[in-house]
């Protein structure tokens, strides 16, 4: 049964609305298979169900159709260059500063199944010392009951232990089978909660010092993002920290938490009172009176965005495509993760970012991060033409139409584009459209050598196929 596509929107709407996940048309399929597998196992017909979900908003079946979506995909010490900060710059600080006997609160907001928090408490263990000279409280939250369920557990294997130094797993694990398990003195720092961002935040959280949310924001619309940012900002405490994944920016989006650089890590600072309202009163320069007899100099102009240490500069563009281009994947992602994510520069380094993420398979990731540089910044192709080849993988032909088409418009050059805007046009049967752009591709192709490798394929090869199906389609006419 195929269930209506404006209900599946509605219910798409109401989900946004509930936990900030906004989906986009091409997880609609997928929307439909979780109301199916929900319908089925409370044994009523899937229409049924949705159209009483739509009417009632239930929070526990949003939850439940939440679930499948939510990503839990993370490592220990994920983000080296925020837990370097952590660990020189914002512990000592921290400690150094408070009154005897305060706590430093740390929040860990969409924790996972717990590595990330887990790793802030190995780092306050490893830099303040045993025993601690003073309570270190992190808070761990998560929408997903199951991350949660994971992360109390704390029994950890494979990839997710990569990180680790033979030191950390001997110190603060304890083997079981082919598992670790994290030690009791290492989980006494972290409390585990679930809790919906889009909620009201637990008392708890009032105050705190250090706010890791990494991960999260990038699948959030830009106004639902602007309003936890709001929140956000109102819980830290003066002079806190806010922590968010390399591929996540305030820039031109929320502009109340100053971007700081910290031990080449990237983060955002509330300032105290006092430093805000002298930032508020810093007076205007007064228009200079122009002297009758004197030409009148013009003004240095301001450097531009580029030349600020705060803002991404274009060598970054030109380096990471050049390393994903030679296949350095783990390397251009490094580059990127020391990167403060601002300034004019900063959507074609999140559309590379996406680029690395989809080439690792991390795809979910890699779409939010294309769709997030093109709210950014509507013309950078380079995010155009990834979703477009994503969606062609995923079989969904009308929106990867719509995004080569528009990578063709802003570069009208690149036979990648034609070539897999004809393919896409000729799973729609659009055989005129497609016999256009296998010509535009060869065309394009001819200029370049034979043995010229795009994306993995010879030059050689993708002119053959052109002319196969120019071949086939004439033919058939």
């Amino acid at each position: 049964m195929t269930l209506p596509p404006e209900s599946l929107g509605s219910l798409r709407e109401i989900l946004a609305h509930y936990c900030g996940i906004l989906l986009d048309d091409s997880r609609l399929t997928h929307l439909q298979t979780a109301v199916e597998r929900r319908a089925l196992a409370l044994k009523r017909l899937p229409d049924q169900y949705l159209a009483d979900l739509l009417t009632n908003r239930d929070r526990t079946e949003l939850q439940f159709l939440a679930e499948p979506f939510l990503n839990h995909e993370t490592i220990f010490f994920r983000n080296r260059p925020h837990m370097e900060a952590l660990r020189k710059t914002l512990l000592p600080t921290l400690h150094a500063t408070l009154p005897p006997g305060v706590p430093i609160k740390i929040w860990s907001a969409g924790c996972a199944t717990g590595e990330e928090p887990y790793s802030i408490a190995i780092t306050a263990l490893e830099t303040l010392g045993e025993p601690l000279p003073r309570p270190v409280e992190i808070l761990a939250t998560d929408l997903s009951a199951t991350a949660i369920e994971k992360a109390r557990a704390g029994v950890y294997r494979g990839r997710t232990l990569t990180n680790l130094t033979p030191l950390q797993r001997l110190r603060f694990f304890t083997p079981v089978g082919n598992a670790l398990t994290i030690h009791e003195r290492v989980r006494q720092l972290v409390t585990f909660m679930q809790h919906n961002l889009l909620d009201p935040f637990p008392p708890a959280v009032r105050g705190t010092h250090i706010l890791f949310c990494q991960n999260v924001t990038i699948y959030f619309s830009l106004d639902t993002c602007r309003t936890l940012m709001a929140r956000f900002y109102d819980i830290l405490a003066d002079g806190g920290t806010l922590c968010l994944g390399f591929s996540e920016t305030l820039w031109n989006i929320f502009d109340r938490l100053r971007p700081v650089s910290v031990d080449g890590a990237f983060l955002y600072r509330k300032d105290p009172p006092r430093q805000r309202m002298v930032a508020l009163s810093v007076p205007k320069p007064s228009r200079p009176t122009l002297h009758p007899t004197r030409p009148t100099r013009r003004r240095p102009t301001s450097p531009p965005a580029s030349s600020d240490p705060l803002f991404t500069d274009e060598t970054v563009v030109v380096e990471g495509r050049r390393m994903i281009e030679s296949g350095q994947i783990e390397a251009a992602l490094e580059l990127f993760a020391h990167a403060p994510l601002a300034g004019r520069y900063a959507p074609a380094v999140l559309a590379l970012t996406a680029q690395a993420h989809a080439n690792r398979g991390e795809l979910d990731l890699a779409l939010a991060e294309a769709r997030r540089a093109l709210e950014l910044n509507p013309l950078v192709t380079e995010a155009h033409i990834l979703l477009g080849l994503i969606y062609e993988r995923q079989q969904q032909f009308t929106l990867a139409i719509r995004h080569l088409e528009r990578a063709r418009y802003l570069n009208s050059d690149s036979p990648l584009v034609a070539f897999h805007l004809a393919e896409c046009y000729r799973q729609t049967d659009r055989v005129a459209d497609a016999i256009r752009e296998y010509r535009n591709a060869e065309h394009l192709l001819h200029s370049l050598p034979p043995d010229h490798l795009i994306e993995g394929v010879a030059v050689y090869w993708l002119a053959e196929s052109c002319r196969r199906w120019i071949r086939r389609f004439e033919g058939e006419r």
